[in-house]
């Protein structure tokens, strides 16, 4: 049964920060996998639910860094465009969603459709920095042992999405630039 431990001197010789929780290594590997499953689904879930105007222009967060060069540094010394269409793409798994695998071509000269595709980039950049945050919150109710692996996991898991939107964006602004 877990108990938690709040003493600054618990049983336990793993509590580095004050508390433990003891648990079964079963229960905190179910806990861990579910908290993840939260953290993924639910950060899509808060940014689908942000409004279109807070994706319509550039914040510090996603304006393109100099040694980006437009994108191109992905492309270049990440290879991002061979691996890129191997990544899951779940940007319509929300009803009102908006699919990012492929650039509709009934849409490609539509202005409209080009910024409505670069305000969901950022909204799926968003989307992926949010569980790296959420990562730190396993330092919590984890031994360090374990804590430190999450937010590891966490840049793994979601910078290649990360990449994939910082690469296309200054591409299709580029696009909407010249319509």
């Amino acid at each position: 049964m877990p108990y938690i431990c709040i003493h600054t001197e618990c049983p336990s010789p793993r509590s580095r920060h004050g508390f433990d929780i003891v648990m079964s290594p079963w229960i905190r590997v179910l806990l861990i996998a579910f908290n993840w499953v939260l953290f993924h689904i639910g950060s899509g879930f808060v940014t689908h639910h942000i409004p279109k105007r807070f994706f319509d222009h550039d914040t510090s967060l996603f304006r393109t860094r100099e040694f980006e060069d437009e994108g191109r540094f992905y492309r270049r010394h990440l290879l991002i465009h061979r691996w890129k269409d191997l990544l899951p793409e779940a940007g319509a798994v929300f009803a009102g969603g908006f699919a990012k695998r492929s650039f509709l071509a009934a849409g490609r000269g539509d202005r409209e459709y080009i910024e409505r595709f670069i305000a969901e980039t950022r909204r799926a950049e968003l989307t992926h920095w949010l569980p790296i945050v959420l990562s730190v919150t396993f330092f919590l109710w984890n031994p360090i042992a374990i804590a430190v692996w999450m937010p590891v996991y966490a840049v793994l898991t979601n910078l290649p999405f990360i990449l994939v939107q910082r690469a296309n964006r200054p591409r299709l602004q580029r696009l909407a630039a010249r319509r």
